[in-house]
């Protein structure tokens, strides 16, 4: 079964273009469970509106629409 962030991820996936056209650039969305549940004009904003539903928890996926996001990421330590 996959995982919350799993199921975010793939959703965001399938929606990023979707999201170019739905959202005006720079706003925030939010996945939770495979769907969005929220989107706002600033994080702040998303952060209330989010703690509003009681998906304040750390595995909410968030992304700006228009932001061209890569597939892999490295962090060097």
């Amino acid at each position: 079964m996959p995982s919350n962030q799993e199921k975010n991820q793939a959703a965001f996936q399938k929606a990023k273009q979707e999201l170019k056209s739905l959202y005006p650039a720079g706003r925030f969305v939010a996945f939770d469970e495979g769907q969005i549940v929220a989107d706002a004009a600033s994080f702040d904003e998303l952060t209330e509106a989010l703690a509003a539903i009681g998906k304040n928890r750390p595995d909410v996926f968030v992304v700006q629409a228009g932001v061209s996001y890569p597939d892999e990421v490295f962090i060097l330590l």
